[in-house]
């Protein structure tokens, strides 16, 4: 059974992996994933250098997991974009939910200038700090990393003592943690958010609640379903229905501006590169803003 530390690299290396690509190739540019991976992780990325070898193990990994990678990759093309946005239109602060290995504070254009909070397990920042200090030259100043128990601890208190401002305009980045979560610790997570300023926004990632609750599993995703949700000891609580997402975000003043799935994203970034990618049908991305 994975735990929650090496799910937080699993992410990280398939965006990794996509970066070995020619660049005219890639959906998107990380040249600093490999850096905040663990060994293990990033001597699976060494071996995978070969072209041969890379498709070889993609092939693998599409007949094990299909649409798992599309997936991932689309999910992070689709945050990255809104983040470049919200940075030109002037956003105050951007707060990464459960960052695991993500790059975005290195890679982004004009993210230097933008106070970023990044929060995750203690066991995950800690290892994240000694890679950054050791490295990648330190940490940059306008970066603050906030270990979390999303599940025990106060999202508020935690921000206000690495110095967040919530009278800032926001943007909020929840990629691939709330199927981890009780839906307790969601609701107080999105209570938080729509404090913020109107026209902050929140972007995240659920997983649909027919997958959870065993009532929608793909045969292609039979293995999928047995890793992540084993009845004694399962990893993932909690999803929701695309169809009550409206209303549910109501509940805290958050309005819908969209919630997307495989077909969109097949849509938007797939068909345009030609590349050979499905993307999972069990998980969606959101975006809503604070009104």
């Amino acid at each position: 059974m994975p735990s929650l530390s090496s799910t937080a690299y699993g992410a990280a290396s398939i965006r990794a992996v996509e970066n070995l690509l020619p660049e005219d190739e890639r959906l998107f540019n990380d040249p600093f994933s490999e850096k905040l991976l663990p060994p293990i992780y990033k001597f699976f990325v060494m071996i995978m250098r070969p072209p041969i070898i890379w498709n070889l193990l993609m092939n693998m990994r599409k007949k094990t997991t299909p649409g798992v990678v599309g997936g991932i990759l689309c999910r992070t093309l689709y945050i990255d974009d809104l983040l470049i946005k919200v940075i030109k239109e002037g956003v105050g602060a951007v707060v990464n939910l459960g960052a695991g290995a993500d790059s975005r504070a290195f890679r982004i254009p004009g993210i230097e200038g933008i106070q970023y909070f990044e929060l995750d397990h203690p066991e995950v920042i800690k290892y994240k700090r000694s890679i950054i200090d050791k490295k990648m030259g330190g940490l940059p100043p306008n970066l603050s990393l906030v270990p979390i128990n999303f599940n025990s601890q106060k999202l508020g208190e935690e921000l206000k003592k690495a110095g967040y401002d919530l009278s800032l305009k926001t943007l909020f980045m929840w990629e691939g943690v709330t199927q981890y979560i009780d839906r307790e610790a969601i609701d107080n997570t999105l209570r938080y958010v729509a404090q913020a300023p109107a026209g902050s926004k929140i972007v995240f990632t659920y997983v649909l609640e027919s997958f959870i609750n065993g009532s929608f599993i793909p045969n292609s995703l039979g293995s999928l379903y047995k890793l992540m949700l084993k009845k004694k000891n399962p990893l993932w609580y909690c999803g929701f229905n695309p169809a009550e997402m409206q209303k549910y975000l109501l509940e805290f003043s958050l309005y819908l501006i969209e919630d997307i799935g495989s077909e969109e994203f097949v849509e938007r970034y797939i068909k345009p590169t030609g590349r050979d990618l499905t993307v999972m049908d069990i998980e969606r991305t959101v975006l809503a803003v604070v009104k």
